[in-house]
């Protein structure tokens, strides 16, 4: 009996192998498809647009909860390092994924409190220029010896009694 068989391919397990690229290939879409936490507020804040007090105050309170997003996502991408075979450089790329998006979220965090810390500052000008306008406005030179400072209140200071000059050394 002579029976013709087809000679067994080397990839004998054409579903295993299928089934793990097919995994291989969700995994590497569902991690792009993801986007960064801060991507919207990099977005929402670009360099310099940073323009009132109140626009500071609000990018200041997004910034928390990205900042949380951003390390529960390092923490995922460790748990998932642990999985695979090269598990330094993994955790090396989860690292610095996560230092470039916490140095988005630092640029938007600076440019706030710059923008506050300059703002207060000038309010701190504006007050003490108002003070001294004020301070301008009604002062008087008051001398500091002689007749013309007793003469300002009214009184002489000595009760009516004229003022007694004492000898240098006689205290």
């Amino acid at each position: 009996m002579n029976t013709c068989r087809m000679p067994t391919p080397y990839f004998v397990s054409l579903p295993a192998s299928l089934s793990m690229l097919l995994g291989l290939l969700i995994a590497l879409h569902a991690t792009a498809a993801v986007a960064a936490p801060e991507t919207e507020l990099v977005a929402r804040y670009p360099a310099k647009s940073i323009a009132s007090v109140r626009m500071a105050d609000i990018a200041l309170n997004e910034l928390k909860p990205v900042r949380e997003q951003i390390e529960q996502l390092y923490r995922d991408e460790q748990a998932a390092c642990y999985e695979r075979f090269l598990v330094s450089s993994c955790l090396a790329d989860a690292k610095d994924k996560r230092r470039k998006s916490m140095q988005a979220v630092r640029r938007i965090e600076v440019e706030a409190k710059a923008f506050l810390r300059k703002d207060k500052a000038d309010e701190r000008d504006r007050a003490v220029a108002e003070r001294q306008g004020r301070a301008a406005e009604g002062s008087r030179n008051i001398p500091f010896e002689g007749t013309a400072r007793d003469a300002i209140d009214g009184s002489d200071g000595n009760d009516g009694q004229p003022a007694i000059d004492a000898a240098p050394g006689a205290r």
